[in-house]
C-alpha cells in the first residue's frame, strides 16, 4: 500500500519537475550527486523513461537524460567532487545502456518510418557526443589554465572523460548495426538495390540536419576566404571505399551551397594557406571522417562564390590520396607510450606513471616488488605481466646497499655450497685409488 502511495505521490510530482526543468537553462546540470535531493531527481527520471512506452521515444528521452548526467560530471569536476563527478557518470553509463537496449528494440510496420526515427536518434546521438567533446575540451583547458589540480586528480579526471565518450561510442556502434537491418528490411519490403536504398536514406539524412557538412565564406577586400568542412560516420573501412564514400558525400550542387553557405565580411584582409585535409579513424567496423577544404575566390559575388564552391567540391581520387591519414582506432591508442617508474626509499615506493600525455603518482607503503607491480596492475585494470618488462624500479643509496649486501650473501651461499660439496670429492687421484682398492677389498672379502 505505501509503496503505491509513493509511485502516486511521485506522478503527481512529475509534472512539476518537468516544469521547473523546461524553465532551467539548458545548460544547467540541476540537482547534482552532492545533494540529498539527487535520488530523488534520478528516480523521476526513471520514471518518466517507465512512462514512455515507444523504444523510439525512450530512446531519445534517455539521451536527453544522459546529457542531464553529463552536466552534473562537468559541474562535479569543476567543484573538484571527484567522487560525486564519478557517480554521475556511473548513471550516464547506466542511462546509455538502456539507450541501446531501446534501440535495438525499434520495430515499426513500416520500414521506412523506422529507419527515419532511427537517424532522428543517431543525429541526437551525435549531438550529445559534440557536448561530451566540448565538456572534454572545456575542462583539460581550464585545468591547464588554473593548474590547482594534482597530477592524480588529473588522471582521474582523464579517466572519467575518456569514458564518457566510450559509452555514448557504444551507442553509436548499436544504432548502426540497427541501420544496417533495417536496411535489409527495406529491401525486402521494396525490392529495391543498395544504391537507391542509400540514395533514399541520404536524402532524409539532410532533411533530418545529419549530413554534417559546412560552407563558409569569409570576405576580405575584394576577395572570399572559403572553407568547407564535412564530419560523418560510415560503415566503409576499406581505403579505397572509404575515399569513394568522401567523393560522394564531399560533392556538392547549387542547390545545396544555396542553402547552407554563410558568408561573413572579415576586417582583417590576411589570407589563409589552401588546402585539403583528410582523416579517417577506424573501430569496429565504423569509419569516422573529417575532411576540410581551404580555398580563395578572386570575387565577392554570391552568384560566383556557389559556382566556386561546387566546382572546387569535386574532389578527385587522386587529391584525396594525397592527403588521407587513415589511422585504426587500435593503432592510435599503440602510440600512446606508457611508462611507470617506481622509486624506493625508506621503506615506501613512489610510482609514476605516464600514459601520453596524461600522468599518475602515487605512494605505497611497501619495497616488495610483486606487491608494487600487482597494485600498478590494479590500478591500470591490466595484468602483472603485461607491466613486468615495462616498470622500471629505481633504488635510493640505502635501499642500493641493502639490495647489494643481500646479492652478496646470496652469492656467498652459493660458494659455501660450492665448496662444501668440493670437500666431499676425494681430495687427490690417490685417495680415489684408496677407495677403489678399499672397495676390491671390501668385495674379496664379502666373495670368501
Amino acid at each position: 500500500m505505501k509503496r503505491i502511495v509513493v509511485i502516486l505521490l511521485i506522478v503527481l510530482i512529475l509534472p512539476i519537475v518537468n516544469a521547473q526543468q523546461t524553465t532551467q537553462p539548458a545548460e544547467d546540470a540541476g540537482v547534482t550527486p552532492d545533494s540529498f535531493l539527487w535520488g530523488l531527481d534520478k528516480a523521476l527520471d526513471n520514471l518518466n523513461l517507465l512512462l514512455t512506452f515507444d523504444k523510439g521515444e525512450k530512446a531519445k528521452k534517455g539521451i536527453e537524460i544522459a546529457r542531464e548526467r553529463l552536466l552534473e560530471v562537468r559541474e562535479m569536476i569543476e567543484e573538484n567532487k571527484l567522487e560525486a563527478a564519478e557517480k554521475a557518470k556511473e548513471e550516464h553509463g547506466k542511462t546509455l545502456v538502456k539507450v541501446k537496449q531501446n534501440v535495438k528494440e525499434i520495430e515499426k510496420d513500416n520500414s521506412t518510418e523506422q529507419i527515419e526515427e532511427e537517424l532522428e536518434i543517431e543525429k541526437e546521438l551525435k549531438e550529445h557526443e559534440d557536448a561530451v567533446e566540448e565538456v572534454n575540451t572545456e575542462l583539460k583547458i581550464k585545468i591547464k589554465i588554473e593548474g590547482t589540480i594534482t597530477e592524480e586528480q588529473k588522471a582521474l579526471i582523464n579517466s572519467l572523460l575518456n569514458s564518457l565518450k566510450g559509452q555514448a561510442g557504444e551507442v553509436k556502434i548499436e544504432i548502426k548495426n540497427k541501420k544496417d537491418k533495417t536496411k535489409i528490411k527495406i529491401k525486402q519490403e521494396t525490392g529495391k538495390s543498395d544504391e537507391e536504398i542509400e540514395d533514399e536514406i541520404e536524402d532524409l539524412e539532410e532533411e533530418i540536419g545529419l549530413e554534417e557538412i559546412k560552407v563558409k565564406a569569409e570576405i576580405k577586400g575584394n576577395k572570399t576566404q572559403i572553407k568547407i568542412e564535412n564530419e560523418f560516420s560510415t560503415n566503409a573501412v576499406d581505403k579505397n571505399a572509404i575515399i569513394d564514400e568522401i567523393i560522394r558525400r564531399f560533392t556538392l550542387d547549387k542547390e545545396t551551397v544555396n542553402k547552407i553557405l554563410k558568408i561573413e565580411t572579415e576586417d582583417e584582409e590576411e589570407l589563409e594557406k589552401e588546402r585539403l585535409k583528410v582523416e579517417a579513424k577506424t573501430e569496429e567496423g565504423i569509419a569516422e571522417i573529417e575532411v576540410e577544404l581551404r580555398f580563395t575566390l578572386t570575387t565577392t559575388d554570391k552568384e560566383a562564390i556557389v559556382n566556386g564552391v561546387v566546382a572546387r567540391s569535386q574532389l578527385s581520387k587522386e587529391d584525396i590520396e594525397k592527403v588521407l591519414e587513415l589511422k585504426a582506432e587500435e593503432e592510435e591508442k599503440e602510440e600512446e607510450e606508457l611508462e611507470i617508474e617506481v622509486e624506493i626509499e625508506d621503506e615506501t615506493a613512489d610510482v609514476k606513471i605516464e600514459i601520453g600525455d596524461n600522468e599518475q603518482e602515487f605512494t605505497l607503503e611497501t619495497t616488495d616488488k610483486e606487491t608494487i607491480l600487482s597494485e600498478i596492475a590494479s590500478r591500470l585494470d591490466v595484468t602483472v605481466e603485461q607491466i613486468r618488462d615495462i616498470v622500471e624500479f629505481e633504488l635510493k643509496e640505502k635501499e642500493k646497499i641493502i639490495e647489494e649486501e643481500e646479492q652478496e650473501e646470496k652469492e656467498n651461499d652459493k660458494g659455501d655450497k660450492k665448496k662444501s660439496s668440493k670437500d666431499d670429492k676425494p681430495d687427490s687421484d690417490d685417495e680415489k685409488g684408496d677407495e677403489d682398492k678399499s672397495g676390491k677389498g671390501n668385495k674379496s672379502d664379502s666373495d670368501d
